[in-house]
């Protein structure tokens, strides 16, 4: 770290002495130096300016660090919502609810994030079958901590689980299914990114549904495939939604043991093994959505126009069905104009910009029509040129900011604190040249106007006071004055927190329900989480400096462990790297490979030798290729396990009784292939296992006088046995133990 130099080093005091020491020198003429002389009066004057100056200079202050942070190209993080699933009971037929319908949990806002279908199904039964054994898990599913295997211990090929419905599911309807797993693991998965196109699942399942594949009566129902059109749970690798759809119409049929009466079925087929870990179902949940903390007071629906007459666009949301809506269309010279909404577009000529909206309620949408050319104009061709402005109508007052007077620095007061970025959109209104027409332009936020120019339409944003800033037309325009309110909000949202991160059953209310809705309910079954405040200053320097020793590059062994360790959703237990070294290279490290590393990874597992599946090894692979050198080839492999087998005669001190297991147990201990959570570290990788290593664990055991006999026998690939007994691994190999053979033998039958 570079030495930081002390630059306030002079106090009052010092500054004069040495400025009247220099007199003599600079000035002989100047003989009076009491404190009388006017000139004494200056040098104190410059003396406690020049304390002042050091004193500022000597300090940082908080926006020069935040400079500093935006060299290192960061930035405090925004306060981000809390996120729960919410679960909808009390349907008695279909219902559809729209995105961003408004719940409340004890005063805290929440809003639905995708679109629902409600349906009046509800899961009666969950079987299990594995084995051919079958298992009834209703019970475990209906109480919280209480987790079941979806396909038995082992999730073999053919394992099944199955979900009875007591009637049928909607048909050609999109469906959600939410499968939550138990994830309390020692091992943490690797943290998810955004993209997980790296991601390679474990294991392959199948969803059918017994059905009728035609309506023919006499055509024989069986088991058919559902129509799945997003799978977040990547093959119930980890939790998430099933997004499908029933093709033709369900038939019942009775699956034992729940044989009390006959029910709707889907299931879920293991196709091709391969789990580290046999999935673990914590509930299954139908009518369940996921609820975003905060309010949408303004939104933006964007469309874009063939230029073709009468064009019609729909927009879905609780917004546009419920609150005030707008139009604006794009013209590529002037910026946005609005048209104005008709009741009847027959009414219009052919330079009329009119639309008109109508609201279907029951499917949930609004309809936007426009005119042909004749009755009405047609919005010109483009993309993204059609807008929906909805916004509540209590924000309506609040939407327009202020107005501008033409003058630099200007800062408007929005009166919504606690605004998040992400999404949000200005608009700047400014007249047009003969006409009172006004043409709105977006304006583009950003952090500062370091980097803005004088025609940049730029602003900034204080999200926790919901203040605006402009620029002075040297770093960033500045908004054309107006003679009525041309700053406008056309979306906006509020939220963020640790307030929303509320407890389960807390979000239990539908805000502005409608009349459909007053006999439905709704709670979280799972507290809220991810809610957290705007990130301090001091939490992005630690932030920044963890970045910092974050390895990106891969170069040397440890960075190439430390990297596989955080693959993107894998749980990584153990892993090794090994140079110059590939897969049937002899007599390592004598013979290397040139630019080659073998990287060895052991998933987390509860067998006793866990071994990674193919879409594992790949994931790993693919993590490992965007951080490796473009010079090095990365090979990544399971580990080799070696069966290790211990013959010993453990010889006992007198009147003393030792068990033979107590011995195998810490045998066991020691020839573990990962670290367990009584502390023991595991075997490492590689290391050749000697008679040493058995002495020292078994003379551990109180009671244990000294061991009479001991031979070591293994089984596996690349071993080899020394002359003193002591067996031999490959690099990539990990021992775990045989059935181990100790006889005791007490000294004073010696």
């Amino acid at each position: 770290m570079l030495p930081l130099p002390e630059l306030d080093d002079r106090d009052f005091k010092e500054i004069v002495d040495e400025s009247k020491k220099a007199i003599p020198k600079l000035s002989p003429q100047w003989t009076d130096e009491n404190y009388h002389d006017p000139g004494v009066t200056f040098i104190e004057l410059f003396a406690w300016l020049a304390e002042m100056q050091q004193y500022y200079l000597n300090r940082i202050t908080v926006k020069n660090e935040l400079k500093f942070l935006k060299l290192m190209g960061a930035r405090p993080n925004d306060a981000a919502p809390a996120k729960a699933d919410v679960t909808f009971a009390g349907v008695s037929r279909e219902l559809y609810l729209p995105k961003g319908t408004k719940l409340s949990a004890s005063g805290q806002p929440f809003e639905t994030a995708e679109p629902l279908l409600l349906v009046a199904a509800q899961i009666e039964k969950i079987i299990v079958f594995s084995d051919a054994d079958s298992v009834d898990s209703t019970s475990s599913d209906s109480n919280k901590g209480v987790s079941y295997y979806a396909f038995g211990r082992e999730a073999k090929k053919g394992s099944r689980f199955y979900v009875g419905f007591d009637r049928e599911l909607p048909l050609g309807r999109s469906l959600f299914l939410t499968i939550k797993l138990y994830e309390d693991y020692p091992v943490p998965r690797g943290a998810a990114e955004d993209d997980d196109k790296d991601f390679v699942p474990p294991a392959r399942v199948s969803w059918k549904y017994y059905g009728s594949a035609s309506a023919d009566p006499g055509t024989v129902p069986g088991w058919l495939p559902l129509l799945v059109l997003r799978d977040e749970t990547a093959h119930l690798s980890r939790g998430g939604r099933i997004l499908f759809q029933v093709p033709t119409s369900m038939k019942t049929v009775k699956i034992h043991p729940a044989n009390d009466k006959s029910r709707f079925w889907i299931c879920c087929t293991v196709e091709e093994e391969g789990y580290e870990l046999s999935p673990r179902l914590d509930r299954i949940l139908m009518n369940t959505v996921s609820a975003v903390q905060g309010e949408t007071l303004s939104e933006v629906v964007s469309f874009s126009s063939s230029g073709q007459p009468d064009m019609i666009f729909e927009a879905g949301g609780n917004l546009p069905l419920y609150g005030d809506c707008e139009v604006q269309v794009r013209d590529e010279e002037d910026g946005w104009r609005y048209w104005k909404a008709a009741g009847d577009l027959s009414i219009l000529n052919s330079k009329d910009s009119g639309y008109m909206l109508e609201r279907n309620m029951t499917e949930k949408k609004v309809i936007i029509k426009f005119g042909n050319g004749l009755c009405g104009a047609i919005p010109p061709r483009g993309r993204d040129n059609i807008r929906l402005i909805a916004h509540l109508p209590s924000f309506a007052g609040k939407r327009f900011a202020g107005i501008s007077s033409g003058l630099p620095h200007q800062i408007f007061d929005t009166s919504v604190p606690g605004i998040i970025p992400s999404g949000f959109k200005l608009q700047v209104g400014e007249k047009k040249a003969g006409s009172d027409e006004f043409i709105w332009r977006d304006w583009e936020m950003v952090d500062d106007f370091d980097a803005s120019k004088p025609g940049d339409f730029h602003f900034a944003l204080n999200s926790e006071t919901g203040e605006l800033s402009f620029g002075d037309n040297e770093r960033g325009m500045i908004p054309p004055r107006a003679a009525q309110a041309n700053i406008c909000l056309v979306s906006c949202r509020t939220g963020g927190g640790k307030r929303g991160n509320v407890k389960e059953n807390e979000i239990n209310m539908i805000v502005g329900q409608a009349d459909e809705l007053r006999a439905i309910t709704v709670t979280n079954y799972y507290h809220a989480a991810g809610g957290t405040g705007k990130e301090s200053l001091e939490d992005a320097k630690r932030r920044v400096r963890r970045q910092l020793k974050r390895q990106f590059r891969a170069v040397s062994c440890q960075d190439f462990e430390e990297i596989a360790k955080t693959t993107p959703g894998l749980r990584v237990a153990k892993v090794k790297a090994i140079p110059l070294f590939e897969m049937g290279l002899k007599d390592y490290p004598q013979n290397k490979a040139p630019a080659q590393v073998t990287v060895v990874v052991v998933p987390y597992g509860e067998s006793k030798k866990p071994v990674p599946s193919k879409g594992f090894l790949e994931t790993v692979r693919r993590h490992l290729d965007k951080h490796r050198l473009i010079t090095t080839e990365v090979h990544v492999v399971p580990p080799q396990y070696i069966e290790v087998t211990v013959h010993a005669a453990v010889v006992t001190a007198p009147n003393t009784k030792i068990d033979s297991k107590k011995i195998v147990q810490a045998l066991d201990r020691l020839f573990q292939p990962v670290e367990q959570p009584d502390g023991s570290k595991g075997w490492p990788f590689g290391r050749a296992v000697s008679k040493g290593d058995i002495y020292g664990a078994i003379n551990h055991i109180i009671g244990v006088e000294y061991i009479k006999d001991l031979w070591l026998d293994a089984q596996g690939t690349g071993i080899r046995k020394t002359q003193s007994g002591d067996i031999q691994i490959p690099p990539f190999g990990l021992v775990y133990s045989g059935e181990h053979k100790i006889e005791i033998v007490s000294r004073t039958d010696i």
